[in-house]
């Protein structure tokens, strides 16, 4: 399990329909770029989840981030604590031709995640 603070983040996961919580990480940990299936544990409430980690090809960024998609959730998490569990790689990080396949990706994703989760 890993704890982590929400901070704030460029906000492009909300402009694209998969808003993410940005982390900071209480510990540095080695997790290969790419996303995650994870349960999220948030205010003693247990969630389905979808972790980014990588440098955002696809935006022409180049810093590494850890992000997490929380499934089902609605509400502000900035300042937060919570913590994550990493169950199953789904992929690895790609850069896409467009903000548009990125996007129809994430929906697989999100739904690779679901199936994983049940």
């Amino acid at each position: 399990m890993h704890t982590a603070t929400v901070i704030h983040g460029y906000k492009n996961g909300r402009k694209f329909g998969f808003p993410t919580a940005n982390l900071r990480l209480d510990e540095e940990v080695q997790i290969a770029k790419g996303v995650y299936a994870v349960w999220v544990e948030v205010e003693d409430n247990t969630y389905k989840g979808m972790l980014y980690v990588g440098t955002r090809p696809t935006l022409s960024l180049s810093e590494l981030t850890y992000e997490v998609h929380i499934l089902d959730f609605q509400g502000s998490l900035y300042g937060k604590r919570l913590s994550f569990t990493i169950v199953q790689q789904i992929r690895e990080e790609k850069s896409f031709p467009s903000v548009d396949e990125l996007v129809a990706q994430l929906s697989r994703d999100r739904e690779m995640v679901r199936e994983v989760l049940k």
